[in-house]
C-alpha cells in the first residue's frame, strides 16, 4: 500500500425526498463490540463478516489495532452499513484529524450475515442480547427453515481506518484491553474463526 496519503471516500449528495446515502465500514479494532457500535454509530446496520487480504492486523506505536500491507496474510472484521452521521462521529472517535487514522478504501471478501441478521440495526442487536443471545436465535430459526448458502462477495470502496505512517509492533495500552477482547467475543458469536481471533502460541 502506498504510504504517500490515503484515498479520500467519495461522498455523495443527498438528494431531496431520498434516504441519506450509506457506505461499507470494514472493522477490525475495539469496533468489533456492537455494544460500543451502537453508542458511537447509532444508525449503523450490521452487515457480515470480512476479510482484508494481504494486510497484517497489528497493534502499533499508539497501543491501538492497526493493519498494514503484508502479502499473503489477512484481516478478519466485521462490516457495518453506517450513514454520513455515524460516519463523522468515527472521523472523530477515530481521531482522523489528528492523523491517528486514515480514511481509505479498500476490497474486503464479505460474507454476508444470514437473513435474520442481514441489514439488522446494531442496536437492535445489542437491545435483544447481543450477538451471541441473537446468533443462537438465528442458528435455530435456519435449522427449521434452511436457506440456500450464500457465497463471499467482494465488496469494494469499504471504508477502513488505517494508520499508513505508523506501522512498527507495540503492545496495546491496558483500557484498549477489555474493548478489545469485548469485541473479539461479539465477533467470535458472529462468525469469526476462533482460530483467528485467538491463535495458538
Amino acid at each position: 500500500m502506498a504510504t504517500s496519503g490515503p484515498p479520500r471516500p467519495e461522498r455523495q449528495q443527498p438528494q431531496k425526498g431520498n434516504p441519506p446515502p450509506t457506505k461499507y465500514y470494514f472493522a477490525y479494532g475495539s469496533n468489533l463490540c456492537l455494544n460500543q457500535m451502537k453508542k458511537r454509530c447509532p444508525n449503523s446496520r450490521y452487515i457480515g463478516t470480512a476479510r482484508l487480504s494481504n494486510h497484517l492486523w497489528h497493534i502499533n506505536e499508539r497501543g491501538y489495532a492497526n493493519v498494514k500491507a503484508a502479502e499473503g496474510h489477512w484481516v478478519e472484521g466485521l462490516v457495518y452499513e453506517i450513514d454520513e452521521a455515524d460516519e463523522a462521529s468515527l472521523d472523530t472517535y477515530e481521531g482522523v484529524s489528528k492523523n491517528a487514522y486514515h480514511k481509505c478504501l479498500t476490497r474486503v471478501l464479505l460474507q454476508k450475515a444470514p437473513g435474520a441478521l442481514y441489514r439488522r440495526p446494531v442496536a437492535w442487536i445489542v437491545n435483544q442480547g447481543g450477538p451471541a443471545e441473537v446468533s443462537r436465535k438465528t442458528e435455530s430459526a435456519d435449522k427449521a427453515a434452511p436457506r440456500p448458502d450464500v457465497p463471499p462477495q467482494v465488496a469494494a470502496n469499504t471504508l477502513t481506518y488505517i494508520n499508513l505512517a505508523l506501522t512498527g509492533e507495540s503492545h496495546p495500552k491496558k483500557e484498549y484491553v477489555k474493548r478489545m477482547n469485548l469485541g473479539i467475543s461479539d465477533a467470535v458469536a458472529l462468525g469469526i474463526g476462533e482460530d483467528y481471533a485467538n491463535p495458538a502460541p
